[in-house]
Parts: structure tokens; sequence; C-alpha cells
């Protein structure tokens, strides 16, 4: 047998029940002061019996204003980077008294900008964006109405706005430096598709550090287009297997470091790893990592969009970059994290 669902009761019932009218009801859920305190009694307990909800965002709508709202649209919520970067911006917003709404768009443009512009029927104060698509020129018009944007390790692609960054090229200079200071002399570094401009950065900033670090063009290899951790245990056991003997790899984010941590320890492997992300097993895998904290990044990505709501016209753009240092590790223990 099929149950109906029970009706969200209204306003009007309340009302009923309370024996007032639908007016004083409203005022009176609506925090007014200018009702008697036995009939605002009588109007709460009557809420309180049928469950009464009032819905603030038709409220917030009906004026004309825009919700407590902000959307996060993001690629992945599995992947334990960006769970650690919509966490990281949930907190910061938590504590400004404004909600946060997450979208997950796959890494697909045309799904990325119908869930932008959903979100932005809902009227969210703001967005929070790790861009998918080649073109966010049609934001321009969103923005005189008065909505405001943050693009987030990735810039926007013709659109002037907010951006908030990590150091890529720094970042990666910084783990070579790591493996040339372990003796390490053959390098690999492994990268996702260079059409994502954190993996295109990365590449480039690894050729740069070669290039002034004096590293020869025959002990490097570049491999890309590693979008998942299976990946890169197939790309790692190929370089294991070949007669390269790579003593070094660079895994340029979190999923790709997962699959060529097992794989090295699996075979037990003296390669020593260094990844750009830090990730919970990486002790385990005896990976060195930078310390990226995606929360660090959420909580500075939320931070820079409340400055912007504040004043979402205002054509002074900002980009933070944050720098990132290898991860110092205490002896025996494992970084108490669950992002990447």
């Amino acid at each position: 047998m099929v149950q109906i669902p029970t009706p969200h009761p209204t306003l009007a019932d309340v009302a009923e029940i309370a024996g007032v009218s639908i007016k004083t009801a409203s005022r009176v859920l609506n925090d007014s002061i200018n009702v008697a305190p036995e009939t605002a009694e009588r109007v709460r307990k009557a809420a309180s019996q049928v469950g009464y909800r009032s819905n603030r965002i038709a409220r917030e709508l009906r004026g004309g204003s825009l919700s407590n709202l902000i959307g996060m649209v993001i690629s992945d919520l599995a992947n334990p980077f960006y769970a650690g970067l919509a966490a990281g911006a949930e907190e910061r917003l938590s504590e400004a008294g404004l909600d946060l709404i997450i979208a997950t768009a796959r890494d697909d443009a045309e799904r990325e900008r119908v869930l932008i512009e959903s979100l932005l029927e809902r009227r969210v104060r703001g967005l929070l964006i790790v861009p998918s698509g080649e073109d966010y020129s049609y934001l321009s018009i969103e923005r005189k109405r008065g909505y405001s944007f943050v693009f987030v390790d990735r810039p926007a692609a013709y659109l002037d706005t907010d951006t908030v960054l990590v150091d890529n090229q720094g970042g990666i200079a910084t783990c070579l430096d790591q493996l040339l200071s372990e003796k390490c002399r053959k390098i690999a570094i492994i990268a996702d598709t260079l059409n994502i401009w954190t993996a295109s950065e990365r590449i480039e900033g690894f050729k740069k550090a070669c290039l002034s670090r004096g590293v020869d063009n025959k002990d490097v290899h570049i491999i890309t287009g590693i979008h998942t951790t299976e990946d890169a245990k197939a790309a790692t056991l190929s370089l294991l297997g070949s007669t390269s003997r790579i003593d070094g790899i660079i895994a340029t984010n979190d999923l790709i470091a997962m699959g060529v941590g097992e794989v090295i320890h699996q075979e037990k492997s003296p390669t020593k790893v260094v990844s750009f992300d830090d990730f919970p097993s990486a002790q385990l895998f005896g990976i060195t990592s930078l310390d990226h904290d995606p929360q660090r990044l959420g909580r500075l990505a939320a931070e820079v969009l409340l400055k912007r709501v504040q004043n979402p016209t205002d054509t002074k753009y900002v980009t933070e970059v944050m720098k990132l240092e290898i991860y110092q590790r205490e002896p025996h223990k494992q970084k108490a994290v669950s992002n990447g």
C-alpha cells in the first residue's frame, strides 16, 4: 500500500488553531513585538503542535533580497581534496551566519553551468567555484545584480573576479628540491590531463625548476593524462618495469599519490615519492608531501567571499596565493585529517 505524504502545515493552519488571523500569526512567527504576550504564546504553541516551519528563504525572496545561502560548485565531493575544501569553507561561512550548499560538476562544463544557474535562481548570496568551464563571461551580468563570485584553485576564463589559488609552480619546485636533497637523479612527474589548469601549471613549474637546477632532460620523465588512482597504479608499474631506473617520483595530486604509494609499497621499491597534496595514508606509504591543506584553502576562499559580499560590484578584484612548504610530520604520528 502506497503511503501518501502528509502535507506540510501552513500558516493558515497555525492561525486557525490559535484562533487568530493569518496576519497576526505571521507577525508572531516573524518575531514582531507588537503582539500581546498571551496571543504570541498561543501562536507558538499551535506552530509547535502542527510542526510548522517558517520558509525563511521564501520570505527573503519576497522582500527582493538575496538569501542567506552560499553555493559552492566543485568537481567531486568523493575526492578528499574537494571534501576538505568544502569543509574549510563551510566552517568559516558558518561563523558568519551563512549556510553552504554544495554541488558537484564532475569536471563537466555544461553540467557546471546548469548548476550555477540553478543556484542563482535560488538567490544564493554568493558562489565559490572550482571551475571546469572555458568561458565565464556570462556571469558579468549576474554580478551587476548583486551576486558575488570567488573562483578557487583555478582562475576564471574571460571574467575578472576574485581568485584564490595555491602556488602551483613554487610548490612543484619544492617537491623537486626535496627529491634532489634525497640524492634522486632520475625523476618522473605524474600529472592529470593538461587541459586542467592546475595540472598544466604544475608541469610548467616542473620544467622551469629542472632547467634552473640543471637537471638533465634525459633524466626526466613527464607522464600526463593520469586521472584516477587506477591510472596512477598502472603508470607507476610501467615506470618500475622500464629501463629508466627512476629513483624519484612527484605525484601532482592526492589521487595520483595514492596509486603511486600503493604500488611502491607493494613492490617494496626504494623509489622516493613526493606528493603535491597530503592525504591520510601518506605516512603509511612513506610519502613526503607539501602542507597543501584544502581546509585552509577553503577558509581563505570563504574569507575573500565574505569581503566581496560587502561590495559585490567593486571592480578591484584580489588574487590570493597560498604558499606551500614540505609538511613536517611528527615522528611516528599520522596527521589526523580527513582530507587530501
